[in-house]
C-alpha cells in the first residue's frame, strides 16, 4: 500500500470510531435521562375542604390560678363558666353578704 492510502485509510478508519464512540456516548445519556413525570390538571373550583384530625394529648392551661374567698358564703352570682378566657379586674363570682356583715357587726 502506498504512503497515501494509508493515510487515508488511517483517517477513514479512526472517523468511523471516533462517530461510534460519540453515537455510545450520546446513546448512553438519552437512554439515562429520567422519564417526564405525568401529571394531571384541573380547572379551579370553589368547595369546601373538610379535614378531621384525631390526636391523643394532654391539654395544660397557660397559668394555673387557685382561687380563694377570703370570706365563706353562698356565691350567688358566677358570670364566668368554667373553660373562659379572663382578665384582670373581671368578675368572677359574687358572695351573698348577709354571714360575713353579721361578723364584722359581732366583732
Amino acid at each position: 500500500m502506498s504512503k497515501k492510502k494509508k493515510s487515508k485509510f488511517f483517517y477513514i478508519f479512526w472517523t468511523i470510531i471516533l462517530l461510534f464512540i460519540i453515537g455510545n456516548v450520546v446513546a448512553y445519556f438519552l437512554m439515562k435521562a429520567e422519564k417526564p413525570i405525568e401529571v394531571q390538571t384541573d380547572t379551579v373550583q370553589k368547595r369546601d375542604i373538610t379535614e378531621i384530625v384525631t390526636a391523643n394529648g394532654k391539654i395544660q392551661p397557660v397559668t394555673y390560678v387557685k382561687i380563694s374567698s377570703e370570706v365563706s358564703g353562698e356565691i350567688i352570682q358566677l358570670p364566668v363558666s368554667e373553660g373562659q378566657m379572663v382578665h384582670k379586674g373581671d368578675l368572677l363570682f359574687s358572695v351573698k353578704p348577709d354571714l360575713y356583715i353579721a361578723s364584722s357587726n359581732s366583732a
